[in-house]
């Protein structure tokens, strides 16, 4: 009995290696600009920033950086303005957390809308110690400014809301904030206008196989054509189930509620989560910019831009 279930694990093996993909641990780069990722993660990680915590000065000026990207490239304020703030309650007291967020219109007119959200704050810190958040999620940011500039240059068949969260850490309050916002009457998008919800959250670390790690598959029947578009002019590597940790920790997190993707699931919008697996440095002073693989953060960033491209048609799902 053994033997015969020694062999048949064998046989498995054999045809998973066999009919899983090819993937390139050092994927091809078209267009995204891996200086100005470069000049970004630095930026948003430097100490200048303390660590970028809700409320702090680091997240005024991490504000104030972004207003500026945000400008450079041409996104359009939402609602008359970059900066959306929003109040929450935390350890019994009141609290203030603003979300910046910009707008690429459709070329032609539709209601269809795409949204790209990426957390800008971290853990903050003081002068002898802080928290520098590179890949989280100074990563995640980056990646969101290379999509931005991208679909800026190629414009859009959908309208695009590109949303730098805050207070993500504490409790997901800016996306909660959010989505609230978009439930109002008279607010554009509405929620049944958004096809996808698109999550970057720690896209700077891959593990040893150059892979990328996307959450929220199960809910598109169609994810083997989204998955061939995400992979045809890189071929980066693509994995959906997130180990625990890929450097041998014991870290356990519960994806589906560990980061801004969750407000959008409750309300039933489709929704897809690029990270990498928890690593050593996660939420550490040590989650420093030169440990990031900044052409990783472009070849994902160049991924993800698909689903801003890719039929409305492949999107839609039954469930």
């Amino acid at each position: 009995m053994r033997l015969l279930t020694s062999l048949m694990a064998c046989l498995v093996l054999l045809t998973a290696c066999a009919t899983a993909p090819h993937c390139d641990r050092q994927p091809k780069i078209s267009w995204a600009d891996v200086t100005i990722i470069h000049a970004d993660l630095h930026t948003l990680s430097s100490t200048s920033f303390s660590g970028r915590k809700t409320g702090t000065e680091g997240a005024a000026l991490t504000r104030e950086y972004l207003s500026q990207r945000f400008k450079q490239i041409g996104l359009l304020p939402w609602q008359g303005q970059y900066q959306h703030s929003f109040s929450y309650r935390r350890s019994f007291s009141d609290r203030v957390g603003v979300n910046m967020i910009g707008v690429i219109p459709a070329i032609q007119q539709t209601n269809k809308w795409r949204i790209v959200i990426a957390h800008y704050d971290h853990l903050g810190g003081n002068d002898n110690r802080f928290y520098p958040g590179a890949d989280d999620n100074a990563s995640g940011i980056a990646g969101l400014l290379q999509l931005a500039q991208q679909a800026k240059s190629q414009g859009s068949k959908v309208n695009l809301l590109f949303v730098a969260s805050d207070a993500e850490e504490p409790g997901l309050y800016g996306s909660y904030a959010l989505v609230d916002k978009l439930k109002l009457a008279n607010t554009s998008p509405d929620l049944k206008q958004i096809e996808l919800a698109i999550n970057l959250d720690m896209i700077g670390r891959p593990n040893p196989n150059g892979a990328i790690y996307i959450e929220g598959t199960r809910r598109f029947d169609s994810f083997t054509e989204i998955r061939k578009s995400l992979r045809q002019h890189n071929q980066i590597c693509i994995r959906t189930q997130q180990p625990k940790a890929f450097d041998g920790s014991v870290i356990s997190i519960d994806f589906l509620r560990a980061s801004d993707h969750y407000p959008f699931h409750q309300v039933g919008i489709p929704w897809l989560y690029f990270g990498v697996p928890i690593h050593r440095d996660y939420h550490q002073p040590t989650d420093t910019p030169d440990k990031i693989n900044i052409y990783f953060i472009a070849a994902v960033s160049e991924s993800a831009y698909q689903l801003l491209e890719i039929d409305s048609l492949v999107l839609k799902s039954p469930h």
